[in-house]
């Protein structure tokens, strides 16, 4: 809607530009166009996009990654694998000082196989897949259901004395409802504004000690069903439509729990309270094969760098998650982030830049975890907080650990770092990207992506967004951000059996291929870091 205060007809509160030529923002000069005074290299993007979208490998790494290697469960072989193949991968590109870098994690897991059945009132074949870090059943083991609602420690005593040898059904059924059965949502231009028009912030600060509390409950949970000689423990998908959404986050060493476990397909463990409602004996035989791997206690990240000109240049970085969950092969969470930041290292190298800033790309492990890797890497290079010491913090990693009351210790490179930008919201194209506040950000990354307008790329927020590894670096009040991204079902639904190659499309990630790179690039270029927020004070919690 067109007024006097806003002339181009934005929504308030966004930044959402349609076409390079409008007068209402830009102006061109040669091959450069400045908007806040704010330089992109025409020349190179014209480059950046043939490379990209004329001779990208950016789907072959995604099938090696999801068909070839699948799931990339941290610590397991098939991470190992994925760090060993993305290693001699950018290395036969060309790309200079590729290594691994590690951090302490905790037991790795893997499964091969497992049946779920329903042996009565009648038979039939269940749904279900093995919860991560559980142990297998070592053989078929049956066993009657018992529909046992725990949601804390405070439900334990009901239970008390009525588990032994029993299935156990722990998850609420809830009500019924409609499924939802959308793979794919491509944002349309209402539902981005809506989604970056700035959220001001109201109400109190949510704690931080949220997902500590609930690590610290699953594994009193895991003590309890053991103490009480439970057979399997038995756990609903979140998901509707057959889709099993399985993840589990028990990996420390001496805590991995003593029962095996299953998540069924929500309409399948349904099924079963409703029988057993209604007064049926029901029974399961399960069989699942697992096996714990701790010959090596460390997770790895790959870590590969673009030399910057001159003695000590500042750093740029860009980066995906390489580990996934156990249930499918991790192609959209994140094997498709993974191989667009390797396409966009394959395409700078290509092009042989000779940027004045280091260009560094992570693939982290541990992401699935809690920022393991990223953690780890910027612990090592630019700061940290120290750990809280309460017992229920032996259960989470270190970024929920942080002692945010205390002040930051700055490592060497603190002050030489620029900017982070990360892939990890579902493998469709990029739409734009979140500021995460920085007003000062915004008019740069709006210049950056004027050549991207005709790929749909266009907005610009500074609506902030949670969950992904950037959060590793803004912890420290370093620029991180992560792009706006279409969902699919891989990422958009969850860590599910259904993440899967075929879920993915080839223009999307080609696309998210040259926009990364370009913004790689001109990170590297420009004449100054990029703006930072003011640095983080201790926060009385």
């Amino acid at each position: 809607m067109y007024s006097e205060h806003n002339p181009c007809g934005y929504p308030k509160g966004i930044s959402k530009l349609k076409t390079p030529f409008t007068i209402c923002i830009f102006s061109f000069l040669a091959i450069t166009i400045t908007w806040a005074e704010e330089p992109v290299d025409l020349d190179m993007v014209n480059k950046i996009r043939d490379e990209g979208f004329n001779r990208s490998e950016v789907m072959e790494s995604l099938r090696v990654l999801a068909d070839e290697i699948g799931p990339r469960l941290t610590a397991s072989p098939g991470m190992r694998a994925a760090s060993k193949w993305s290693v001699e991968q950018l290395q036969a590109w060309g790309v200079k000082n590729v290594y691994l870098e590690s951090f302490d994690f905790g037991r790795g897991w893997s499964t091969t196989r497992s049946e779920i059945h329903m042996t009565s009132p009648r038979q039939t074949q269940l749904y279900g897949l093995p919860v991560e870090w559980h142990p297998g059943t070592d053989g078929v083991v049956e066993g009657e259901i018992v529909y046992a609602p725990i949601s804390s420690e405070e439900d334990f005593a009901e239970w008390e004395g009525k588990l032994l040898d029993k299935m156990v059904l722990i998850d609420e059924v809830g009500p019924p409802h409609e499924a939802d059965t959308r793979n794919v949502t491509s944002y349309d231009d209402e539902m981005l504004d809506e989604r970056v028009s700035f959220n001001v912030p109201v109400g109190e600060r949510p704690p931080r000690d949220v997902w500590a509390k609930d690590m610290q409950y699953r594994h009193a949970l895991s003590a309890f069903l053991a103490k009480e000689g439970a057979q399997v423990l038995v756990r609903k998908s979140s998901s509707d439509a057959m889709v099993i959404q399985m993840v589990g986050y028990q990996y420390h060493i001496g805590m991995t729990p003593e029962i095996p476990a299953v998540v069924l397909a929500a309409e399948h463990y349904k099924r079963l309270s409703r029988l057993a409602d209604n007064d049926h004996v029901v029974r399961l035989s399960v069989d699942v094969d697992a096996a714990f791997h701790d010959d090596d206690p460390l997770g790895y990240s790959t870590i590969a760098e673009i030399a910057g000109q001159g003695r000590n240049p500042e750093i740029v970085m860009a980066g995906a998650h390489i580990d996934s969950h156990a249930p499918g092969d991790g192609a959209a969470d994140n094997a498709s982030g993974v191989a667009v930041v390797m396409e966009a290292m394959r395409i700078l190298t290509a092009l042989d830049v000779q940027p004045k800033r280091t260009i560094r790309i992570g693939l982290w492990s541990g992401e699935e975890l809690e920022f393991y890797g990223s953690g780890e890497h910027v612990r090592r290079n630019f700061g940290s907080y120290p750990k809280k010491t309460d017992d229920m913090y032996k259960y989470v990693g270190d970024y929920e650990a942080a002692d945010l009351s205390k002040p930051f210790a700055k490592e060497r490179d603190y002050d030489k770092f620029s900017v982070y930008l990360n892939l990890d919201n579902g493998a469709g194209k990029i739409r734009g990207i979140y500021t995460e506040g920085n007003a000062a950000a915004r008019p740069i990354f709006e210049s950056w992506l004027v050549p991207f307008h005709d790929l749909d790329a266009t907005y610009v927020t500074l609506n902030r967004t949670r969950s992904t590894d950037h959060e590793s670096f803004q912890l420290i009040g370093l620029p991180g951000y992560q792009f706006i991204q279409d969902r699919n079902s891989g990422a958009g639904r969850g860590h599910n059996q259904i993440d899967l190659y075929d879920e993915i499309y080839e223009k999307d990630l080609k696309q998210a291929s040259v926009i990364m790179a370009s913004f790689l690039y001109h990170a590297a270029m420009r004449d100054e870091r990029m703006p930072r927020k003011p640095e983080p004070v201790p926060i009385l919690e």
